[in-house]
């Protein structure tokens, strides 16, 4: 039990660490994107652009590290949030693995869709 208890008193700085690294990685992608997509060229919104874009290497990897940071960030700030409230503190394990399935369910869905592309 006292096993338990540590490796939760661990994690839980460590999620909130992840949240702020990922707050940061978000602005530094979500700035990229916008740059690429907003003021390289008109065209960059047109479909042809897009998937020609998407389908480089290196902008697979870029939005595949948006998604995973921004996938984290959703689903933990949501863990937290509910782990505010009574009802969340009740159920914390509960809350911990729906919010983490959550998480892994969207990431790789978005992956799936990203890389069929």
């Amino acid at each position: 039990m006292v096993e338990m208890e540590s490796a939760k008193s661990v994690l839980e700085p460590l999620a909130w660490l992840m949240q702020m690294i990922t707050g940061l990685l978000m602005i530094l992608l979500v700035t990229a994107h916008f740059y690429v997509t907003h003021m390289t060229t008109h065209d960059a919104l047109r479909y042809a652009e897009v998937v020609e874009r998407v389908a480089q290497p290196e902008f697979k990897a870029l939005y595949a590290l948006l998604l995973l940071a921004v996938s984290f960030h959703a689903f933990n700030g949501l863990r937290a949030i509910l782990l505010d409230t009574n009802a969340g503190m009740r159920k914390k394990g509960a809350v911990s693995a729906l919010t983490t399935l959550a998480f892994l369910l969207a990431f790789f869905y978005g992956l799936y869709l990203l890389f069929s592309i």
